[in-house]
């Protein structure tokens, strides 16, 4: 059975000596499914990367781990699809010169009276006293 293009993809990356980075995350792809899948069977992140890491399958640390688990299985599940493009229409406001209503317009609201201050006065006002 041929390969699939992602392992034929971390192989050449692999004999290539890419970047560690580079190296790093053709490492993850490559075994981006036996994550998820370990992660759907309710395995902690720490767990897998232990195993995967005494397994030779991956050589870089777990924050790195941790991040493209986040970025490239966690984030790709939880991103909202597409809209439909006639919701995106739908969305977007009528140009203001084009747009007439059968409804009448409010009248805007006008500003209400200024509000006075407080005002200290230091000689108080024997009647206001007790």
């Amino acid at each position: 059975m041929a390969k699939s293009l992602s392992e034929r993809i971390a192989q050449r990356v692999s004999a290539k000596q890419p970047s560690r980075t580079g190296k790093n995350r053709a490492s993850f792809l490559a075994v981006r499914d036996d994550v998820r899948k370990a992660l759907d069977d309710g395995w902690p992140v720490k767990v897998i990367w232990d195993t995967l890491r005494d397994e030779g399958k991956i050589e870089f640390g777990y924050d790195a781990f941790i991040g493209y688990v986040n970025r490239l299985i966690r984030n790709a599940e939880t991103s909202p699809a597409k809209p439909p493009a006639d919701q995106v229409k739908a969305d977007k406001p009528a140009p203001k010169g084009k747009a007439k209503t059968d409804a009448p317009q409010e009248p805007k609201a006008e500003a209400p009276a200024s509000i006075g201050g407080f005002n200290f006065n230091p000689k108080p006002n024997k009647e206001d006293l007790l």
